[in-house]
């Protein structure tokens, strides 16, 4: 079985979904301790969803960051499940909603063209020419 490691642009990617996924976490215990609402940090306006989002994101982030063999396809589902979620916010040209779907859709492009992880593959050692075979002390 081969061993996985996340590409740089899966990092990117990673990173985009952990700095929005902290922002609705973060938006939403502000939103649920002070009456006041913002758009650019709820999620339909409602703190649970909010909540929901948040967590959902930071998820997307761990699988991107560990290499997890589905996070393309969990990524594109879940960016494209908070842009339709944010459809009211983007309506109101909202322009913190709409740089981060921006930069969604742009995540989503390239998750379709290329995989945030790639396969390393063991290295074939071999063992006539090795350094332990002609007595060296180096491990």
């Amino acid at each position: 079985m081969a061993n996985t490691s996340p590409k740089f642009g899966g990092l990117v990617v990673a990173s985009l979904a952990g700095v929005v996924g902290t922002k609705y976490l973060l938006g939403g215990a502000l939103a649920s301790v002070d009456a006041t609402s913002l758009s650019s940090v709820l999620v339909l306006d409602s703190v649970p969803v909010t909540f929901a989002v948040g967590t959902i994101l930071g998820l997307v982030t761990g699988a991107l960051v560990s290499a997890f063999v589905l996070s393309r396809q969990m990524t594109i589902a879940v960016f494209l499940g908070v842009i339709a979620l944010s459809a009211p916010a983007l309506r109101a040209a909202d322009p913190v909603i709409v740089v981060e779907s921006l930069g969604m859709v742009l995540s989503v492009l390239y998750l379709l063209v290329r995989s945030p992880v790639e396969r390393i593959e063991p290295s074939n050692i071999d063992e006539s020419d090795s350094a332990s075979r002609h007595g060296s002390t180096l491990r």
